[in-house]
This record gives C-alpha cells, structure tokens and sequence, in this order.
C-alpha cells in the first residue's frame, strides 16, 4: 500500500527556494536552499522516481525515514542499490536535457556505456521511451515552477 508524501517547493526570491516535505502522519522537514543548485536536481529526481515508479530512491527515503540534508550530502550514491543507480541516472540527464534535441536512443547507449564503467547494469525501465517521458514531465515541472509567483508555492504529490 502507498502512501503520498506531499512535497512543496515555494519561491522565496529568485535566488532561493523553500523545499517541504510532509508524510501522511505530519512529520517531515523543512529546508531553505539555493535555488541554482538543487531546484531542477530535486525536480528531476521527482521526475525520474515518478516515471520508473521507484520507492527506494530520494523521494521514496524521505517518505519513509526523512532527512533531506543527509541524502543531500552523500548525494544517495554512498547508500548503494536502487537510490545509487537513480543519482546516476539523475545526473546524466541534467546536461542532456539542457539540450534541444537530443536523440534518445544515442542518450540511452551513452547511459548504459557508462553504467558498465561502474559495473553496474542500467535498470529495465530505463529506455529511450522513459527518457522521452522525463524530459516531458520536466517541461510540465519547470513550466509550472516559471507559473509559480514568489511567496507562493508548487505542490505535488510523491506516492510512496
């Protein structure tokens, strides 16, 4: 059984951003950050985890056991599994969606390439479709977030 985990993102100025996270039971956290250098990474994550339906990555941890500074600094990869396997896909996305065109097949083969330098296998969701699929929630994200006036605040909804 799932339970949501609400997350909300509010514009505090155009250089940072308040980030919440509240579990169904009403605890959770509240973070003050630069909104330069985590908004489109905690945009993405959200993206990607939704997408593939994962539990056991960032969004899935916070749900369960919190601690949005501690996953912040390991940056989830020193905790292994799933969460390891999603950073790396989370941060080979970031530049590629920063481009117009990319070509999904090309970004899936560069993906898989380098996942095999680490020995690791790229996981069974991770296809050109998928790929397809961030990018499109991203542009609905970012396009909300653009919507989002200061003082105010974007909401959404993780299901953990």
């Amino acid at each position: 059984m799932s339970a949501p985990l609400t997350l909300r993102f509010t514009r505090i100025s155009p250089e940072r951003h308040r980030f919440e996270y509240r579990r169904p039971d009403g605890s959770g956290e509240t973070v003050e950050l630069e909104t330069r250098s985590f908004l489109v990474h905690d945009l993405l994550h959200y993206a990607v985890e939704a997408e593939a339906g994962l539990k056991g990555s960032f969004y899935g941890i916070l749900g369960k056991i919190g601690g949005y500074q501690e996953l912040s600094v390991n940056g989830g990869g020193a905790l292994g599994g799933e969460i390891a396997i999603t950073e790396r896909v989370v941060g080979a996305l970031t530049p590629a969606l920063a481009e117009d065109n990319v070509d999904a097949d090309a970004f899936v083969t560069q993906v898989v390439e380098y996942l095999d330098l680490f020995d690791e296998r790229a996981p069974r969701w991770f296809s050109p479709a998928f790929a397809l699929a961030v990018r499109e929630r991203m542009r609905q994200l970012t396009g909300r977030w653009s919507a989002t006036p200061f003082g105010e605040t974007l909401e959404m909804i993780f299901e953990v």
